[in-house]
């Protein structure tokens, strides 16, 4: 059974955007369908996307050790496993924690495209 690291941005443009309402949808759907043991839930910083935001990676836990100034707490590593979400609404991080964390299904259609020329913030 797989194990999830699930990252929701903190950064003040997702906070205006709604992230707060996403976090917690992910924790009440995570405690709601039984995922706790599943999935470590916690606040990243800026993955520098925030024009796209608000911005969820989830990451197959691993069991690689835990650097506290790593750069996966705000930046995509690109490793395996690795799913960047974008323009995350409650609804779609209620999907995201059924499918993805509860089925191992990532959800495609909800899949983000990182796109740094934008040049907005």
């Amino acid at each position: 059974m797989k194990r999830y690291r699930l990252s929701v941005c903190k950064g003040s443009s997702c906070k205006a955007n709604g992230a707060d309402a996403v976090y917690a949808e992910a924790r009440d759907s995570l405690s709601a369908g039984k995922l706790v043991p599943r999935c470590e839930l916690y606040r990243g910083g800026c993955y520098g996307f925030c024009h796209m935001g608000p911005n969820v990676v989830v990451r197959e836990d691993t069991g690689r050790k835990r650097d506290p100034l790593s750069p996966e707490d705000y930046q995509l590593m690109g490793w395996p496993g690795e799913v960047y979400y974008s323009h995350m609404t409650p609804e779609k991080m209620r999907r995201v924690v059924e499918e993805h964390i509860g089925k191992d299904a990532p959800v495609k259609e909800l899949f983000g495209q990182p796109d740094s020329d934008s040049g907005e913030d």
